[in-house]
């Protein structure tokens, strides 16, 4: 049974939330909250699996802290009343691992819950488009931080802003005059470092923790990369992630 807190400002938007989840014989709503403050207190006293909460209540004079403690929900479902460029960002920046409009349809809210607690990001479809195109210029590029935090060279700072921007390996191949092969072996490099293990998480933990802005230039193969092939040939690719 997964646990669900519900925030938001308006009583019919809980009420309506509630009678939907309820639905899901797996889910079950153990509370309500209708402000930045309450959601903080309400959250560490029900310790919920779950926190579907307005991106408003986020962006609330009160700040909301929605790690709070080690007793923060496992999983943070943003809602939004629109989906665009901005409030998507945001609600990643926050720490969503699912983001649905108020519209979705019902039987999206029990989908998104579940693939949520498996531990995968969910989103409503258009969604995916708005938020790949929203990190070309959303966030300065920080090569001096990545570079000390995730040990990300510069060359991989290119290339996360490259998969980020929504370019194929052959794409990124071609405007670092190197081969596919290279550009896999830099990924399987990149997604060691930050914990990831597909492009899209790799896009989404760029944006989140601000490693993404407008493409960088490109520049010439490293003599290190001009060696990839011979060195590590075609096993150096992690199987199933390119």
């Amino acid at each position: 049974m997964t646990r669900v807190l519900i925030a938001d400002g308006q009583l019919s938007i809980r009420q309506r939330l509630r009678q939907m989840l309820e639905r899901n014989r797996d889910v079950q709503v153990v509370g309500e909250a209708s402000d930045a403050s309450s959601t903080s207190i309400v959250t560490r006293q029900l310790k919920p699996d779950i926190l579907l909460i307005d991106l408003g209540l986020c962006q609330q004079s009160v700040p909301l802290d929605l790690d709070v403690g080690g007793s923060a929900p496992q999983r943070t479902i943003v809602m939004l009343a629109a989906i665009d460029k901005r409030s998507i960002v945001e609600a990643f920046r926050l720490g969503a691992q699912g983001i649905l409009p108020k519209t979705a349809a019902p039987a999206m809210w029990g989908k998104t819950i579940r693939r949520v607690m498996d531990g995968q990001y969910c989103f409503e479809n258009g969604s995916v488009a708005v938020l790949l195109e929203a990190f070309r210029a959303s966030f300065a590029l920080q090569n001096s931080f990545a570079q000390q935090e995730y040990g990300l060279t510069a060359r991989e700072m290119e290339i996360v802003a490259k998969i980020a921007a929504g370019n194929s390996n052959r794409q990124v191949g071609q405007q670092f005059s190197i081969c596919e092969r290279t550009v896999k072996h830099h990924l399987t490099n990149i997604f060691d470092k930050v914990g990831v293990s597909s492009r899209l998480e790799l896009a989404l933990f760029a944006v989140k923790h601000r490693l993404v802005a407008a493409e960088p230039a490109v520049r010439q193969p490293l003599e290190e990369e001009k060696d990839f092939p011979r060195r590590y040939g075609s096993g150096a690719a992690a199987a199933g992630i390119f």
